[in-house]
């Protein structure tokens, strides 16, 4: 793909056909690299918004919920409540953060890195020489 991305411009052109019939179609009049770079940018673009929300998140959710149950667990406090949304959703006799809360934190903190450490540096707006 880099080698095609990297060829001369008249290199990337198909070569014309003498007949007169032709029919241009409208993808064809776009050099494929030009499409690729288009797909390339709003891919790495979501990935960017994405990976911003999930850091957020994150740090909202470890802030209003994991920090404080795991300070109440620590200190003995039997008084702690979870905030309100989590009752909504788990229902009052909630007690406990099960594994399958600390395993949707765990999933979304290793998809997150994943995506900021492998992903994002990789931006295409660069020559094509950074990405080799």
């Amino acid at each position: 793909l880099l080698t095609y991305c990297n060829r001369p411009r008249a290199a990337m052109t198909r070569p014309q056909e003498s007949s007169a019939t032709d029919d241009l179609d409208a993808e064809d009049l776009v050099p494929d690299n030009w499409f690729i770079w288009l797909v390339h940018c709003i891919a790495w673009l979501l990935t960017l918004v994405l990976s911003a929300v999930s850091i957020m998140f994150i740090g909202y959710q470890l802030y209003a919920l994991y920090l404080p149950y795991c300070r109440a667990k620590l200190l003995g406090d039997s008084s702690y409540r979870f905030p309100e949304y989590f009752y909504r959703v788990w229902g009052n006799d909630a007690t406990d953060l099960t594994s399958e809360h600390w395993g949707y934190l765990g999933a979304c903190a290793t998809v997150t890195f994943l995506s900021v450490r492998y992903v994002v540096p990789f931006h295409p707006f660069g020559t094509n020489s950074e990405h080799a």
